[in-house]
């Protein structure tokens, strides 16, 4: 195996010293388009810098990763014409790289110029054997490696269609990023559309969810975006609904890709069926808290526990609860809050399930997905929310009832409920998030109270 070669310092096409320099105003740099956005991998920091000067001062937009778990990343989120990629780098070697990229992207689609020391015939047939398009070796010809680049770019096909622009609905047989092909809609809500859909490399049936990108605002929440689906993927639970993968369409559609359920939401059920028995009611909630208590672990606040969000799965062994959409209320409110929104939804979630501390601008944790269960279980329970106002009030009606005003009685609303259950229900809608049970220890008074009243 070929030893890995010292780095040479990048020189321009006449063999002198690279210097940056900055493009003047009326130069092609400073005048044409941007003709692509190209991402340099490379783990040498000087070799990425004067390369990416180079492409830059040609008119490229230029990206840069130092190895190869950040390049993987930049690439699922979107928005790169081209790779120019190094071979010898530690941990994970550019043909692994150029073989992953090569399972997602076909040459013509996201071509990859290898950009290496390594010169000899073996190591070429190696890179073209594993699907680059290109190879070019340092020390660097930047004027021929910027042309080389620019007739990859010429011979690309049109990009296939990724969907419509934001705010679109996706119609059947629109395939996202060419990797998830879209069957027919699933539902719609305030944060966006859920679809059915094929992963077309395994050709696995999935969910996918298309956020209403005007919530995300400018890039900033575009990374958030990433940032919080990058997190919400941590949450590991068989009650909670799985986070496959994510990304931003060509469309700029950002999006997440999820388990495919099939059954329907507690709120279809509730509205079905008011007040469900007091075991159904416990069965349910018991492991929704349990799937809370995991995300609590992984530093993640549901923030808008409720119904609509509690989806009754139907698997081959029988109903599973999975709590959905971790991570989206706190994208949506963090960039409405950046946007000085009021959007009802966007800042505070669903305020009929708000705890109290939801409704200032300071902290809230774990324990306001507590008080939402206590709502929920109230809601299931009685058929009635505790805290009810005309939808003509304003928010801060709302506000008031969870902030200072006691819940009614549970048993009064429905007298077959047991005392002890009541009073569990008591704790977790206290004032004080001091005061409520974590959401494990309420998962642990629900199993407790399930197995005393078997």
């Amino acid at each position: 195996m070929a030893s890995r070669r010292t780095p040479r310092q990048p020189q321009t096409g006449r063999g002198h010293p690279a210097t940056p320099q900055h493009a003047t105003p009326g130069s092609p740099a400073a005048t044409e388009t941007p003709p692509g956005s190209l991402l340099v991998v490379d783990d040498n920091p000087d070799n990425r810098q004067v390369l990416s000067f180079h492409l830059r001062a040609d008119g490229f937009v230029v990206r840069e990763a130092g190895d190869g778990a950040e390049a993987l990343r930049l690439l699922s989120a979107g928005g790169i014409d081209l790779v120019l990629l190094d071979v010898m780098m530690p941990g994970m070697s550019g043909i692994e790289i150029l073989r992953r990229v090569r399972v997602r992207h076909a040459p013509a689609e996201l071509p990859v110029i290898m950009v290496t020391a390594l010169d000899g015939s073996p190591d070429v047939v190696s890179a073209l054997d594993a699907g680059a398009n290109d190879y070019v070796t340092k020390p660097l010809d930047f004027p021929v490696v910027v042309a080389r680049v620019r007739a990859q770019l010429r011979s690309r096909p049109p990009a296939p269609a990724s969907g419509p622009p934001a705010g679109q609905e996706l119609l059947p047989g629109v395939v996202l990023e060419g990797r998830y092909r879209i069957e027919g809609a699933i539902g719609s809500g305030s944060f966006g559309s859920v679809y059915h859909a094929v992963q077309l490399e395994l050709d696995r049936p999935v969910a996918v969810k298309v956020l209403k990108s005007g919530a995300l605002g400018h890039e900033a929440g575009m990374e958030r975006f990433r940032r919080e689906a990058v997190t919400a993927c941590r949450v590991n639970h068989p009650n909670a609904v799985a986070i496959l993968d994510y990304g931003v369409s060509a469309g700029r559609l950002p999006f997440l890709v999820m388990e495919l359920l099939e059954g329907r939401s507690l709120a279809a059920e509730l509205k079905e069926t008011p007040v469900l028995p007091v075991r159904r009611s416990v069965e349910i909630l018991s492991p929704v808290c349990q799937a809370l208590d995991a995300a609590h672990q992984a530093g993640i606040v549901h923030r808008d526990v409720k119904p609509a969000n509690v989806f009754l799965h139907r698997a081959a062994w029988g109903e599973v609860p999975k709590v959905v959409d971790f991570g989206i209320a706190k994208i949506l409110d963090e960039a409405a809050l950046e946007q000085h929104a009021t959007m009802e939804g966007w800042i505070v979630g669903t305020p009929a399930f708000m705890a109290p501390e939801r409704f200032g601008s300071g902290p809230a944790d774990g324990r306001a997905d507590v008080y939402s269960v206590g709502v929920t279980l109230f809601l299931a329970l009685s058929g009635r929310l505790p805290f009810e106002v005309p939808r003509s009030e304003p928010l801060k009606a709302v506000a008031e009832l969870h902030r200072h005003a006691a819940p009614p009685s549970l048993r009064a609303a429905n007298p077959s409920v047991p005392v002890e259950l009541e009073q569990i229900l008591v704790r977790a809608l206290d004032k004080d998030p001091e005061r409520r049970p974590s959401a494990a220890q309420l998962a642990a008074d629900l199993a407790a109270f399930a197995a005393t009243n078997a």
